[in-house]
């Protein structure tokens, strides 16, 4: 009786467990598509809603601040309607002839608040290339190779130097002034005395050989100022020209009143008496130094690709012009001279007799 009991419920265990694998290999499969509510066929799964996009000016590459904007630098993007800037550009053109007024960042649509004027004014940083500083440049028209320099050109910075002599002691110019004594002993007590001589500039004691004993020396002093020697270098190479003339124009005068009623003639602007340069730091010291030492200095204009050449000039000096065209100094002293040929002077011509009246 029990033996029964047991096989009665070993069955319903296998027959619950047959149920549970039957069920859950039917869950796994898919499910046939059911008829159409409309028509028997199968429903269409639904899609996903599109994002509406529109094609935008973006920015290619990194472009950095003060870069001019060029076509290859941008192109069109689709971009999210709903994400658009209400200041996007609308055409490329809007970038021509301007530079960026911030860093751009790849990818990034290109905004009308990113675009700054070449050359505006309050826009002169952007036109300084990494790792240089601006300085103002006072040029005339000797300086300035004739007014032909031009911004985006490259110049040199030519100086000269006056170098002269001075005292290591004093720190003045030489030659000093200098007052020689003599000593006199007085014969009844046996003291020396002192007494100063007239005062020269520059002036020195000396023994030429061959003086008599007689004779203790001579003073010599200078017949002029102390002559300098001339120093000429380029000093500072390849710097950029930014801008020709003042970045903030002067107000214009009140028109006369003949002026205003056109009797005067319009005149030409004034020529520009500054220009505006990028230099390395150290370079610009070396101008500070050069103007406020009044030295004089004039612009060399490069060639076109001839930016980044670096040239190392000998520097320009009395030695130098002697020795470079075969100067000999001081000449030698010839026992022979030439004598030019004298001058006579023309006969007058006759007078023709019509001339005359006869």
């Amino acid at each position: 009786m029990r033996r029964g009991r047991l096989l009665i419920l070993l069955g319903l265990v296998l027959a619950l467990g047959t149920g549970v694998v039957i069920i859950a290999v039917m869950m796994q499969q898919p499910s046939a598509p059911g008829p159409s509510p409309q028509g028997g066929q199968p429903a269409a799964q639904a899609q996903p809603t599109a994002i509406p996009t529109q094609k935008v000016w973006v920015a290619l590459q990194p472009i950095p601040r003060g870069t001019e904007f060029v076509e290859d630098t941008l192109g069109l993007r689709d971009w999210p309607t709903s994400n658009v800037p209400p200041d996007v550009i609308g055409d490329v053109s809007e970038t021509y002839g301007r530079v960026a007024a911030t860093d751009v960042v790849q990818g990034m649509p290109v905004l009308r608040s990113m675009l700054a004027e070449k050359g505006a004014a309050g826009q002169a940083a952007l036109l300084i290339p990494q790792g240089r500083v601006a300085v103002a440049f006072p040029i005339d028209e000797q300086s300035s190779v004739a007014y032909a320099i031009q911004p985006g050109d490259f110049v040199d910075v030519l100086v000269v130097v006056n170098l002269i002599n001075i005292d290591p002691d004093f720190q003045s110019k030489m030659p000093n002034w200098v007052r020689f004594f003599s000593t006199q002993v007085d014969k009844d007590t046996g003291q020396q005395s002192l007494t100063l001589l007239e005062q020269y500039p520059g002036a020195k004691f000396e023994r030429p050989p061959g003086l008599p004993d007689a004779i203790a020396g001579a003073i010599v002093y200078p017949s002029e100022a102390q002559r300098p020697w001339r120093v000429a270098q380029i000093t500072v190479p390849a710097a950029k020209v930014l801008r020709v003339g003042p970045w903030r124009e002067k107000p214009a005068a009140a028109p006369s009143a003949a002026a205003a009623a056109g009797a005067q003639a319009e005149q030409p602007p004034p020529p520009p008496s500054i220009i505006t340069l990028a230099v390395e730091p150290q370079d610009a010291l070396v101008l500070l130094w050069a103007r406020k030492s009044n030295l004089h200095m004039e612009l060399a204009l490069r060639a076109p690709g001839a930016e980044d050449a670096r040239y190392q000039p000998e520097a320009v000096t009395l030695q130098y012009v002697l020795t470079r065209f075969h100067i000999d100094a001081p000449p030698p002293k010839l026992p022979y001279a030439f004598e030019a040929e004298p001058v006579t002077p023309p006969t007058p011509a006759a007078t023709p007799a019509s001339a005359t009246g006869q």
